[in-house]
């Protein structure tokens, strides 16, 4: 018996063995089926973009010496590389769509999109939105590349299913080198991202660099599940990708309206930390700091103290799930807003207003005073008894200045009451700081503040640092 063991053995590590590199080689040809499957939906987008210098010659004689024209700023071009994916022939338009990062092609003033057949058409901007990072764009019917297309373009996934763990491939031309295949896993979902309210961001370890902005992640069924679009400069292994499922509501936004048409309620929230839900006695849901007045929120009757805990029947336990559960809908929209109030849950149907812009979280307004070294409140009875604050139509108080800080420099006192920035009425603390935000965006040097200081009101003008 223990001969006839003696030779089993071998005979059954030979077979796992063999076993063994059998299954490691049918994997590795059908991860090699599905890239070169995938690959030619891929393409290289170069763009030419003319960007503002500022002159470090100006009034300098030696300028000219080299070659430097005598001016304050002058445009200097600017190539740049991106990647992007084919997603939809239309024959009817006679166009090719593209999705990729709308920071490869903003403010571009020329595209080409080189597919792997080495086929070069310049190509145009559909539409774009910073906040997603997204951009559509086209090709015109040429080469024979409809047909190319119709073949090749790539199947969109549900970035709702995933989770961390899961497989996936980046393509792309990062450093120009372009068909790069990197692999790697989800690392985490639903990371939030400076700028992009309510977007949630798949973190993978798969390789990204620069180039590869704008090409699909994909999954092992070949359908892609991400938008590659950021790397953590310094790190290594963190890259970001946008959910296609919001890749997708907003390319459907753009092809239906031109633009992405998203909506608010008017409320400044923040986490419900564990100290605030053992307070407020609730386990998950955000915390409503302060309703904006005039808003949506306020008309429906959502109060400052209430747990948002649900909207339209789908739980909340974070910020970004409430924002996107509200911005994803066309403003006009009747939406359930479920909070908890008092220890009692309760519906509040609430009528979506437009989104105008940057709006403002808690966290992006602590960000905001710590960079301005300014504490902007809303005028309550409350802060009028305490710091007797003169009677206004409209403003802001001033509750903390900073020592050295852009508003301490600019003349801003505590105890102001900020009546205008740039002559337009400030009526909550988010009007202020949308409007600092607003000039951030649009390059401006300065904004001017109209501010009431006891009996008295003066003009003063505040910087405005750069990003």
């Amino acid at each position: 018996m223990r001969r006839f063991v003696h030779i089993l053995l071998p005979l059954f590590i030979v077979l796992q063995v063999s076993y063994g590199t059998s299954l490691m080689q049918q994997l590795e040809e059908e991860r090699i089926e599905l890239v070169e499957k995938v690959s030619p939906g891929v393409a290289t987008i170069f763009t030419i973009k003319e960007v503002k210098v500022v002159n470090p010659f100006a009034g300098n004689p030696f300028g000219d010496f080299f070659g430097v024209p005598n001016v304050p700023e002058f445009k200097e071009r600017q190539e740049g590389l991106g990647s992007g994916f084919i997603v939809k022939v239309d024959h009817k338009k006679k166009l090719v769509y593209l999705l990729t990062n709308n920071h490869v092609v903003e403010n571009a003033q020329n595209i080409k999109v080189q597919f792997k057949n080495d086929v070069v058409i310049d190509a145009k901007i559909i539409g774009t939105d910073k906040m997603s990072d997204v951009a559509v764009i086209a090709v015109p019917f040429k080469e024979g590349i409809e047909k190319y297309a119709e073949k090749y373009k790539l199947q969109l996934g549900d970035s709702d299913r995933l989770k961390p763990g899961t497989t996936v491939i980046a393509i792309g031309s990062p450093l120009g080198l372009t068909g790069t295949v990197t692999m790697g896993i989800v690392s985490a979902l639903d990371r939030e991202m400076p700028g992009h309210p309510g977007e949630g961001f798949i973190q993978t370890d798969a390789a990204i660099n620069p180039g590869n902005s704008g090409g699909p992640l994909i999954n092992l069924k070949g359908e892609v599940i991400g938008i590659n679009t950021a790397i953590i400069m310094g790190a290594q292994g963190l890259g970001f990708a946008v959910p296609i499922n919001q890749a997708k509501w907003v390319m459907d936004q753009i092809l239906k309206y031109g633009k992405v048409k998203r909506s608010k309620i008017g409320v400044i929230i923040q986490p419900l930390t564990p100290e605030l839900a053992k307070h407020f006695g609730v386990k998950k849901g955000v915390l409503v700091a302060q309703v904006v007045k005039g808003g949506p929120a306020e008309k429906a009757g959502i109060k400052s103290g209430d747990i948002i805990v649900a909207v339209n029947d789908k739980p909340v336990s974070k910020i970004s799930q409430l924002q996107k559960y509200v911005m994803r809908n066309p403003p006009g929209t009747k939406i359930k807003i479920t909070v908890i109030r008092d220890g009692k849950k309760k519906d509040i149907y609430v009528k979506t207003g437009p989104w105008d812009g940057e709006e403002v979280s808690s966290t992006n307004m602590q960000e905001m005073e710590a960079k301005y070294g300014i504490i902007v409140k809303d005028i309550t009875p409350d802060l009028v008894e305490r710091y007797r604050i003169p009677k206004v139509p409209y403003g802001v108080f001033v509750l903390g200045v900073k020592y050295g800080s852009v508003a301490e420099e600019a003349g801003v006192r505590t105890g102001d009451v900020i009546l205008t920035i740039n002559r337009k009425p400030v009526r909550s603390a988010q009007d202020f700081w949308k409007e600092i935000k607003k000039a951030e965006k649009e390059g401006r040097d300065s904004v001017l503040l109209f501010i009431q200081r006891g009996g008295s009101k003066i003009f003063t003008v505040m910087p405005i640092l750069k990003k």
